[in-house]
């Protein structure tokens, strides 16, 4: 495990503004080698500088609220008594059939997990990623804080009985790596291998503002999961238009991005209200209507 230990010391002392200024590098070189002029143009100026506004909002509720969130979620998980693998069950060449598994694993969470936040309850927590309409590295960090919580709880639940923590941080930075790079605006489909590790082409189509891409790729990294639960979608190089304009969503405004999942579950909360009260004035007067005249 020394090989791990000494790798998690090199990937703590990474920090999230150098990913930044790696995105701000592919920019440059989408715009001079690939003659993606659209990067560094207006739009993708103000939708990058929102991108980096809702991290930092995300970032400040981080503060506030992770910590109990986190401690809720371990307490939960503890009281469940989920039976754990042996702490020694990945010693040796074993470790890495565990990095696979973990994840396949972890793959197989955020396929699931990616298909209820695209379901109406689930959709607000993950619009904010959608928001961007000029989808680039820089849209890896258009996330809102709620998803990514929801995330970090279902990882807690699902693999943490793997008893492999050693993982978790090489597994977050490849994760992230990977992340930037399907954002990319090339069209690289990975050939006979888009099944397994996807490409920026076939990721594309998920951002893609269009009613037929909706709810369409949704594997993090293993594309196969789509093929096998019906969700793939691969109708060659995608030119449609980025973002979720037609959900009306603002894709320049941090604020209205941020504060969008806590209006749109009151609008859903109201409507559900409407639907019951309407239902039980409609049993009202077909129990008043029941009775006999006089009564």
């Amino acid at each position: 495990m020394e090989f791990f230990d000494t790798l998690n010391d090199f990937i703590r002392t990474l920090r999230e503004p150098a990913f930044y200024l790696i995105c701000a590098v592919f920019s440059v070189v989408l715009y001079v080698v690939f003659q993606k002029k659209d990067e560094l143009g207006r739009n993708a100026i103000q939708n990058t500088a929102a991108t980096f506004i809702v991290h930092v909002m995300n970032m400040v509720a981080s503060l506030f609220f992770h910590a109990e969130i986190n401690g809720i979620a371990q307490r939960t998980y503890q009281s469940l008594n989920i039976p754990t693998l042996p702490a020694n069950f990945w010693s040796g060449s074993a470790v890495w059939i565990g990095f696979l598994l973990v994840i396949l694993g972890r793959d197989f969470c955020d396929y699931f997990l990616h298909r209820t936040m695209h379901t109406r309850w689930g959709w607000p927590a993950h619009a904010a990623h959608h928001t961007d309409t000029h989808v680039n590295g820089f849209t890896t960090f258009r996330v809102h804080f709620l998803e990514t919580t929801a995330m970090q709880i279902t990882y807690l639940f699902l693999l943490t009985w793997m008893q492999l923590p050693q993982l978790i941080p090489i597994l977050a930075l490849l994760r992230l790596i990977h992340n930037f790079y399907v954002h990319l605006d090339l069209d690289w489909t990975h050939g006979r291998f888009k099944y397994l590790i996807a490409s920026p082409a076939f990721h594309r189509w998920h951002h893609a503002d269009v009613p037929e891409a909706q709810g369409k790729n949704l594997a993090t990294m293993v594309p196969l999961f789509d093929v096998v639960f019906g969700t793939y979608y691969d109708p060659g190089p995608c030119r449609a238009p980025m973002g979720a304009r037609a959900s009306g969503l603002s894709d320049k405004n941090p604020i209205l991005i941020w504060i969008y999942p806590f209006q749109q579950w009151v609008r859903l909360l109201r409507g559900v209200a409407k639907k019951i009260a309407r239902r039980l004035d409609a049993r009202r007067t077909a129990s008043q209507l029941a009775l006999p005249p006089g009564e």
